[in-house]
């Protein structure tokens, strides 16, 4: 949905696992709401994701757009910077958000309060299937949310899950020897159905 008629902030946050296409609905809400209402957008994405490069957020099916790169650590003087940047702004997105520090939900709410339309998007699981981030704060103060899907790379099945491998072999928490954050692709991640994430 695209709304924002300058009345109240409205909140939608777009989670699922890897490779379930986040970014992409992130970039085609935001294009849609510049290329047909005419709105105004910002993008802004951790400066740690750099995949595909570093001024714009990429979907893995090819869309893009250009985005600013911040500090994932948000801090009292980055929310100011922020809020003062998007006055002008009717459309304000954030991707990668798991990776934010639990001062995203500050700025969220500073910008729902100044009336402007956020969109975000990120992993709500971790690869150990625990909450990531502050995406489950965010949720509770969303006006909508969209869950997207993907694949499973062992059967096929709607996945929702997020797996970590190391040569083949899931990462679990027995044999968890590594951060919680490994910025990586299909070298490292698997998205996996209920029945074929291994957890233990």
């Amino acid at each position: 949905m695209i709304y924002n008629d300058g009345k109240a902030g409205f909140l939608t946050v777009i989670i699922g696992p890897m490779f379930s296409e986040k970014s992409g609905e992130l970039i085609k809400q935001c294009l849609l709401s510049q290329n047909y209402q005419n709105k105004t957008v910002r993008i802004y994405k951790p400066v740690i994701d750099d995949r595909y490069g570093e001024d714009e957020v990429v979907s893995r099916i090819g869309l893009r757009m250009p985005a600013h790169n911040i500090s994932q650590e948000i801090t009292p003087e980055l929310i100011r910077t922020i809020l003062v940047d998007c006055e002008t702004a009717d459309l304000v997105a954030f991707d990668e958000a798991q990776f934010f520090s639990e001062g995203l939900l500050e700025l969220t709410l500073g910008l729902l309060d100044r009336k402007k339309q956020v969109m975000i998007a990120g992993l709500n699981l971790d690869y150990l299937g625990r909450p990531f981030g502050c995406i489950g704060q965010l949720l509770l103060h969303a006006d909508e949310v969209i869950v997207k899907k993907a694949y499973c790379k062992c059967c096929g099945r709607p996945a929702m899950y997020t797996q970590r491998v190391i040569d083949g072999q899931p990462v679990t928490a027995r044999n968890l020897d590594s951060e919680l954050v490994l910025i990586g692709d299909q070298e490292s991640y698997e998205a996996r159905c209920r029945l074929c994430f291994v957890k233990d």
